[in-house]
């Protein structure tokens, strides 16, 4: 998943602050056993999204290879 992509979820608007603090509490537990257990395919996962995207079809600065000097 791309860190730019967004999910809208419509939360529910009738949670007392005490379930909505269960939610994040859960939530936070989930991502760090997620993170304990996944820790490293996470990190490389992270690293290709993050990673500059790099077109290697160019093989010169000029379209012919002519020196333009």
């Amino acid at each position: 998943m791309n860190p730019h992509h967004t999910l809208t979820i419509p939360l529910p608007e009738h949670w007392t602050p005490e379930q909505a603090l269960a939610v994040w509490e859960l939530l936070e537990i989930l991502t760090e056993h997620i993170g304990q257990r996944y820790d490293l395919a996470l990190q490389e996962a992270l690293a290709a999204e993050r990673a500059p995207s790099i077109d290697t079809r160019q093989t010169s600065l000029f379209d012919d290879e002519q020196d333009p000097f």
